[in-house]
Parts: structure tokens; sequence; C-alpha cells
């Protein structure tokens, strides 16, 4: 292909909304004072975060430590760990304001040992959207 054809094809991919946007990776690992609840906090994440408007993918679990997954040099020291993206700065904002994050934020941050959270802008292509997107 010539470079200028190239040039042309993402030209008009940009044009169509094909070129990828970045995205904001929200990941947050969650050691809680009880261990036990982790399945509580997984399905209020579940009830709550998947039906906020901005949220692009999300998903939420534990660690996995069964002798299928386990392998040397990872670290399982948390309880909960979680994923939610975003295709705007103004939706990470819309998010962090809504209800339902405020709620499960109210409702869990006492029962926390500790939280780590990282935020990644990626431009990464996005995966299927059969298997992040919000059902």
């Amino acid at each position: 292909m010539r470079p200028r054809t190239s040039i042309t094809l993402l030209c008009f991919a940009a044009l169509l909304g094909c070129a990828q946007k970045p995205i904001l990776q929200h990941v947050v690992l969650i050691d809680l004072k009880d261990d036990s609840a982790s399945g509580a906090l997984v399905a209020d994440c579940d009830r709550l975060l998947r039906r906020i408007p901005s949220v692009l993918t999300y998903w939420c679990g534990v660690p996995a430590t069964s002798p299928a997954f386990s392998r040397q040099g990872v670290d399982h020291q948390y309880d909960v760990a979680l994923c939610v993206s975003f295709d705007s700065a103004a939706g990470y904002k819309a998010y962090l304001s809504h209800p339902d994050h405020l709620e499960l934020v109210t409702t869990w941050k006492p029962h926390m040992e500790w939280i780590k959270i990282y935020d990644a802008l990626t431009k990464t292509p996005r995966s299927d959207p059969t298997t992040l997107a919000k059902p």
C-alpha cells in the first residue's frame, strides 16, 4: 500500500469514529478488615457500579488463588479487585460524583483495611465488546 493511501485510510477511519480514543482504566484493590465480607463487596460493586451511565466497561472479583491459577510472583494480598473504564475525563468525573459510586464508598470505606487506586490512560485497542461490555 502506498503511503498516501495509508494516510487517506487513517483519516477516513478517524472521521467514521473507527480510530481508537484513549481509555482511562480505573483499577482499585481493596483489603477488607473482615476477609469474609469480600463476596458482599463484590455483589455491591456489581449492583451499583455497572449501572452508572459513564462506565464503558467493568469487572470485579477476588484473587485467583486456586492451584489452577497460582504462580510465583503474583500478589494476592488483597480481597477485592475491580476495574472500571471510561472513554473520557468527563465520564470519569461523572462516575466519581455519581450517587451509586458515592453510596458504595460511604458504605464500604469503614470496612476497609486499605485501598489502592491506580488510574492508567491507555491507547490499547479495546477488547471485543462482547467480553467486557456492561450487560
